[in-house]
């Protein structure tokens, strides 16, 4: 029995770009469509220690005991040591909107974990998940052109059930409040920017661009939200250019009437000629999204950087561009010194990179963690390839939320990052055994690829599903370890079914021997409860390809059969069979030599 690495690559052609989308004025208003509400010490936080701040009606006003607090940041910096539930207040004053059916938006960039948003005392919007953004519409609780007050109660959850969610049910990565030794420290708190979006009735909710590099088009997917109560004639304007030079390449005008909800634009520009994105040669372009609705004279833009590249697995090997490379990887869990989610000097999320880049890796996997946007975009700038994968991935266990979890969570990384030329794969699982978890990811493809069909898929990092390190009964085998640590082992089948795996299948009640990488034995051995005789009767049989090993019986350590598999002029297959007497304690052990592993 072998440690198995499982990887599942989907061989796609992947051109995407990328960068954060930024929106831009309303025409001829001068009102900002974007009001960070970011800032140092400019939010208060208090500890809701049992949890009774929302039968107390917390939402009316802060705390005498509350702190100022820095966002984006995590709570522990003003409360260090509180874990579960933690509010947030702060107070900015709402611009009157140029329009009249104009909405007001909130928008948090990440939240860990369960936040609740209230402004003006009006509950506007919960959402559970800590990697992804998510946005409440609060024109109905705003006072434009007055000073307006938000209150924000995060659960971040412990190793005890607050409100039904711990640890042990949510994606947490496994983190400890207490952080033991070798563990992570777990935070909670408004980890990403929070905004103010005055934006008009009809606006672009979301741009998703492919550039092709064979063929030199950008596709594009424009989802335009129309949050009117009528529908509405909209003009649109597609542009691409240079992302450092900002001069317009090709663009492209369309008109559509647009009903009341969503609707989605799919369209494409041409770019002769493109300029690749490559790993010595990170070239960039930006596309740009505007819609205008004459009759109500209002205009609102997104843009996003994206770059031309192809990667994917192909004949055994990746390739970028077409040139076969080799993958040298760094691999970050976005901690920082300390512990620390954030780092305290915000230039480590800038350095860590260009660090790895310097020593010769092309990749970075940020392990079972979303990266920060900010690193993303260093990645496209400076040509490192990003393999990403989100809090899912690691340490939770199944409940029966747990397949919305999982949705929330890859759904909110892929719409979030899909558009950066540096991300080639997305990673869904590590080092998973045979569970519920596991088989939800086997059967989240479709899912993923109806988010974005171009990019290499890994479902899980490391295949424990046969040979934990340090143990456990993952995929409902019984494993033994001797002193020496995980390797050498023994491994039974405990159900009524088989369990099977690339080249192994265990039946039901059989066990496995696994010998260690320096030699040693596996071994399994039997000790006598009292003396008399009994039938030693053993069949050794070769799994995982042609195996080549030894196999022995040993009473008492002096061997009573020797045998081979597939050596010697042996098959696959060795038996032995005799009656030996014994005495109360001695052994019986059963050996499988190293072989050929």
């Amino acid at each position: 029995m072998k440690q198995l690495l499982s990887v599942w690559c989907v061989i796609a052609l992947v051109v995407v770009g990328g960068g954060r989308g930024a929106l831009a004025e309303d025409a001829g208003h001068g009102v900002p469509t974007v009001i960070s509400l970011d800032g140092e010490q400019d939010w208060l936080a208090a500890f809701d220690e049992k949890n009774v701040g929302r039968e107390e009606n917390w939402q009316r006003a802060p705390r005498p005991e509350a702190k100022k607090v820095d966002v984006p940041g995590v709570y522990q910096n003003a409360l260090p040591g509180c874990h579960g539930v933690a509010w947030y207040w702060r107070d900015v004053t709402v611009p009157v909107h140029p329009q009249a059916d104009g909405r007001y938006l909130l928008r948090f960039w990440m939240v860990n974990y369960l936040a609740d948003v209230w402004v003006n005392e009006v509950h506007v919007g919960q959402h559970e998940g800590g990697d992804e953004p998510f946005t409440f519409d609060v024109t109905e609780a705003v006072s434009p052109g007055a000073v307006n007050h938000i209150a924000v109660r995060v659960l971040s959850p412990t190793d005890q059930p607050i409100d039904g969610l711990s640890i042990g049910n949510t994606p947490q990565r496994g983190r400890r409040p207490h952080r033991p030794v070798g563990s992570e420290y777990q935070f909670g708190g408004l980890v990403d920017s929070v905004e103010l979006l005055v934006v008009p009735a009809v606006r672009v909710e979301n741009l998703f661009v492919r550039p092709d590099c064979a063929s030199g088009e950008i596709r594009i997917s424009a989802n335009i939200r129309n949050a009117g109560k009528k529908a509405a004639e909209a003009r649109l304007q597609f542009t691409v250019a240079p992302a450092s030079a900002g001069e317009t390449m090709q663009s492209l005008r369309l008109s559509r009437m647009v009903s009341p909800g969503d609707t989605l634009v799919e369209t494409g520009l041409k770019v002769d000629h493109p300029h690749l994105w490559d790993l010595g040669d990170p070239y960039l372009y930006r596309v740009t999204a505007l819609v205008q609705v004459p009759q109500a004279d209002t205009s609102n833009e997104v843009s996003t950087r994206c770059g031309f590249r192809d990667f994917r697995f192909e004949d055994g090997a990746f390739r970028l561009n077409g040139r076969r490379i080799f993958l040298k990887s760094s691999h970050s869990g976005n901690m920082f010194p300390g512990g620390h989610r954030l780092p305290l000097d915000p230039d480590l999320l800038r350095r860590d990179l260009l660090n790895s880049k310097a020593m010769g890796f092309n990749m970075i996997r940020f392990f079972c963690e979303i990266a920060d946007r900010k690193q993303l975009d260093y990645c496209d700038e400076i040509g490192l390839l990003v393999y990403q994968e989100s809090a899912i991935g690691w340490q939770w266990s199944d409940s029966p939320q747990m397949p919305e979890r999982f949705d929330t969570a890859v759904r909110g990384m892929i719409t979030r990052d899909r558009n950066h030329p540096s991300v080639v794969m997305w990673g869904l699982l590590n080092e998973t055994g045979n569970g519920a978890i596991f088989r939800y990811a086997v059967k989240a493809l479709p899912m993923v690829r109806s988010l974005d069909d171009t990019r290499v898929v890994m479902l899980n990092s490391g295949l424990e599903q046969f040979v934990p390190r340090g143990g456990g009964t993952p995929a409902g085998l019984t494993l033994w370890t001797g002193e020496l640590g995980p390797e050498p082992c023994a491994a039974r089948n405990q159900t009524d079914h088989d369990i099977q795996g690339p080249g192994i299948v265990w039946k039901p009640g059989q066990v496995s021997l696994h010998p260690g990488p320096d030699g040693s034995y596996g071994v399994l051995r039997w000790t006598a409860p009292r003396s008399g005789s009994c039938v030693v009767k053993v069949k050794f049989t070769g799994i995982a390809g042609q195996a080549t090993t030894d196999v022995h019986v040993l009473h008492q350590g002096r061997a009573i059969f020797d045998g081979g598999i597939n050596v010697g002029g042996n098959g696959n297959e060795a038996a032995f069979e005799k009656t030996v007497s014994v005495q109360a304690g001695d052994t019986i052990d059963f050996a499988v030599g190293w072989g050929n592993g």
